[in-house]
């Protein structure tokens, strides 16, 4: 699901109770959110919703863009309160709104800035907040976080993912050299089943894109992944990789939380390339 689905759901009252936002830089990440509350307290018809009009559009911002007093009771927002976590004091302080009425609109909007940082604690009581049955007004929990897989595997499991794109552009010059070398050694592997062709893709990766060297990038993983994903639309692809191609990319998308552990780029594409084409791969 992209943002323009979720909003669409959202206009006619059918999102998902809890999603979560990733991907993208953090301030899209919380432009989104405030899209999505807005979608669902607008008071205009669902065809017109967010208006940008109404009492409700005009007073949900994100915390600091507020002017003039403007605030919503209905839409509550969880900072980040130490230095690299979310306490489960100040997710319990959080929730408490989430036992009562809404103030002024037909439900409410629970937004986790940081999910990522949630401390053990704080991401139980979240969790048992997204399990309670809800009895009266609609509720809805945002999760922000650079990357889903950052939360805990429980949480995803309460949670429909809404991924918004690579934090950085990509470059489409990079991503045309890149293809035309892996279709022409993807393709002699699929011939020949040599390994050193595998190890060659992963090298030819390294060399034509650009940002590896920055543990915190996620561009050159999104440009790989991207790379390898049009290898398959394009029909380049060997047809017994196209699959495994398929879950290579997705697995690409996910690996800078493997670069923030200390393990080299160079490693971690062979060892993902390999994992998902080698001989004896599913």
């Amino acid at each position: 699901m992209n943002l323009s689905g979720a909003v669409d759901l959202a206009r006619v009252g059918r999102l998902y109770p809890s999603i979560i936002l990733h991907g993208a830089s953090e301030p899209s990440r919380q432009q989104a959110a405030v899209e999505i509350a807005r979608t669902l307290l607008c008071e205009s018809s669902p065809a017109e919703r967010p208006c940008g009009r109404c009492r409700h559009c005009r007073r949900i911002l994100w915390p600091g863009d507020e002017s003039e007093g403007r605030f919503h009771p209905d839409f509550h927002v969880l900072l980040r309160d130490l230095k690299t976590a979310t306490s489960v004091d100040a997710a319990r302080t959080f929730l408490r709104a989430a036992q009562a009425a809404p103030f002024e609109a037909r439900g409410q909007i629970f937004v986790v800035a940081n999910a990522e940082t949630l401390s053990g604690e704080a991401a139980d009581s979240l969790l048992k907040t997204l399990e309670e049955p809800i009895e009266r007004s609609p509720r809805h929990f945002l999760l922000l976080a650079g990357s889903r897989h950052e939360l805990s595997a429980t949480l995803r499991s309460r949670s429909l993912s809404l991924y918004l794109g690579p934090a950085e552009a990509i470059d489409s010059g990079e991503i045309s050299a890149l293809l035309r070398g892996l279709a022409l050694l993807l393709g002699a592997y699929a011939e020949r089943g040599s390994a050193v062709l595998l190890l060659a893709a992963a090298e030819l990766a390294r060399k034509s894109v650009a940002g590896w060297e920055e543990p915190r990038s996620s561009r050159p993983w999104a440009t790989t992944a991207a790379a390898f994903t049009r290898l398959v639309a394009s029909g380049e692809a060997p047809p017994s990789l196209r699959r495994p191609l398929l879950a290579l990319a997705d697995d690409l998308l996910r690996a800078p939380a493997l670069r923030l552990r200390g393990i080299g780029p160079e490693r971690i594409l062979e060892g993902l390339i390999v994992r998902h084409l080698g001989p004896g791969a599913s």
